[in-house]
């Protein structure tokens, strides 16, 4: 039982240890957050290229020490981020509200939960799963965006 405990205890230390150190912010801001978790207060911002001293890693989420707080663990990266270089590619990808929801865990198993336990909302997600399955034709497309001057 003691060769098992040892053993538990040295995967939790090496993984905790594979999120220790200096690391690099690779998108274009990210909050840092009281606790680990989207809904919880925000502490403040980073923005691209910061470098963040880790200690811990908690499911999605990296514990950083400046400002204290919690970070999405994919809004970092272990390379050197080279502000001249890289922060061309810092837009490319999620938005923020995109990775918020994302984090969340809001996929079609959350959402049939969702379904389940808020049966009110049934008819409308009926409603917005038949509006996303709509399509419309290139040239109907052309004609609305060029009768109300979008561009």
């Amino acid at each position: 039982m003691r060769k098992v405990s040892l053993g538990v205890l040295a995967v939790v230390l090496i993984a905790g240890a594979a999120w220790a150190g200096t690391m690099s912010v690779q998108v274009r801001e990210v909050d840092v957050k009281s606790s680990p978790n989207y809904m919880s207060s925000s502490v403040g911002k980073l923005g691209f290229g910061s470098k963040v001293e880790t200690s811990s890693e908690e499911g999605g989420w990296v514990r950083i020490s400046q400002p204290a707080g919690w970070i999405p663990k994919t809004s970092i990266t272990k390379r050197s981020v080279d502000m001249n270089t890289d922060q061309k590619f810092s837009g490319r990808g999620a938005s923020h509200d995109e990775t918020a929801l994302a984090g969340k865990g809001f996929n079609p198993q959350v959402e049939a939960e969702y379904k389940r336990e808020n049966p009110s909302m049934v008819l409308a997600y009926s409603k917005v799963d038949w509006l996303e399955s709509q399509t419309v034709p290139l040239p109907a497309l052309q004609a609305f965006a060029s009768s109300g001057k979008l561009k």
